[in-house]
């Protein structure tokens, strides 16, 4: 391979590599300008000369096959003609007086994404603080573009579908919550704490996220969100998600499980309660043998089967209902079936689905739930436990916004980086 060619292979623009040499397990590439084509940084003039003698800088540079690559680059000191200002020759793979070059500084930011900065530290060698300078110079440039473009694509959506949730930073004392493009997948914003009041300062501070126009919203059944959700976007249908509202029942039935093993013998209560996991799976889900073996657990109570099957007739109900009115229809019927049964534990349960029948028939207005902003919120939380928490807020958040929204980072940072 000729030496014009090393330049190019290695990702260098406008230089000429001179020579090759060993030092150590260190790889040391001589390169120089190939022309004196810099503008003065002053007047902005093209008359440009040389200016006394000439130094040398070296650079760290990605590997080569496991070799550390340095590049001594030639510094050339410059003179203006027009307004003899003085300045060295800059190169466009290095800022400054950096002495890592840009490749290496974003090869730092892909292995810390997803790891910790500790790990691509350690692959590349690097000093601990350095790594972690240059992360968090590419997180905080690369977060606020993300965050944007992912508002953007949010106000451009002919139908857009909100989810809101909070996730924990201290559980029982510190929350956040997320406010999520369903339909685009991605994080518009991290609010912080989740009291009315908290959220009122957040949309305040964020009108793009106010001037949305949302076709619907979907959360949780807590009392600020769809207050929140009225005062913001009263235009929007308020959609109580599906999966925590199957969980008002699950517990009903957990808790007419917990009530029926006392009644039975030890080795009947310890086989129920090694399987208490049937009980919460659909049945339609489940193999052939887990419903013979479920069968033998429902034949230990009543109560259990009947309120087993009526946590069978909500998911039917999710998944069967035809349309709106219908599904109104047949959400009456399975109150009055679970009024009619009786049962303390379920009679309680049904106060929930009494007093928000209209959010909880939403859903088959629009057939959307909040399983992927659970599953940012696992990010999240994944990320709070590998980085040991963060105390600075706004790189928190940058982190977040990189984190849950992968595809929009990576796409900015090709760009950044094109």
């Amino acid at each position: 391979m000729q030496l014009q060619d090393i330049g190019k292979l290695l990702g260098l623009q406008d230089v000429k590599v001179k020579k090759i040499s060993h030092e150590s397990s260190q790889a040391i590439i001589h390169i120089e300008p190939s022309v004196i084509s810099q503008l003065c940084p002053c007047c902005q003039s093209t008359a440009i000369i040389k200016n006394g003698k000439d130094g040398h800088r070296r650079i760290t540079h990605l590997r080569i096959a496991e070799t550390q690559c340095i590049l001594l680059a030639l510094s050339q000191r410059l003179k203006c003609k027009t307004c003899t200002a003085t300045f060295v020759h800059s190169y466009s793979f290095v800022t400054g007086k950096e002495r890592y070059t840009t490749a290496y500084k974003r090869q730092i930011y892909r292995l810390s994404i997803g790891a910790t900065v500790q790990h691509s530290s350690e692959i590349t060698e690097t000093p601990y603080t350095t790594a972690e300078r240059f992360f968090k110079e590419a997180v905080l440039r690369i977060a606020p573009m993300t965050t944007a473009a992912a508002q953007k694509m949010a106000a451009d959506s002919a139908k857009l579908i909100l989810g809101i949730d909070d996730f924990a930073i201290r559980k029982g004392h510190n929350y956040n919550t997320g406010i999520h493009d369903l339909r685009g997948e991605s994080l518009l914003g991290v609010a912080k704490g989740r009291t009315l009041a908290e959220l009122d300062e957040y949309m305040e501070n964020n009108p793009q996220l106010a001037a949305l126009q949302p076709f619907a919203v979907v959360m949780d059944l807590a009392r600020n969100y769809h207050t929140f959700t009225a005062k913001y976007f009263p235009n929007a249908i308020r959609v109580a998600d599906r999966f925590h509202v199957n969980g008002y029942i699950m517990d009903a039935l957990n808790e007419v499980r917990r009530r029926v093993s006392k009644n039975l013998p030890p080795q009947a209560r310890t086989v129920l309660k090694r399987n208490k996991h049937l009980l919460n799976k659909r049945n339609d889900s489940i193999s052939e043998a887990e419903k013979r073996h479920l069968e033998s657990l429902l034949a230990y109570s009543d109560d259990l089967r009947t309120v087993y099957e009526l946590k069978e007739m909500l998911t039917d109900w999710y998944d069967l209902s035809a349309n709106h009115c219908s599904a109104i229809i047949g959400y009456q019927k399975w109150l009055d079936k679970g009024h009619s049964l009786n049962i303390p534990e379920v009679d309680n349960a049904l106060k929930t689905f009494y007093n928000w029948r209209a959010e909880i028939c939403n859903y088959h207005l629009c057939r959307f739930t909040n399983g992927i902003v659970e599953g940012r919120n696992a990010k999240i939380k994944s990320l709070q436990r590998r980085r040991f928490f963060l105390r600075n807020r706004t790189f928190y958040e940058a982190l977040i916004a990189i984190e849950c929204n992968k595809e929009i980072a990576t796409y900015v940072f090709r760009a950044l980086a094109a």
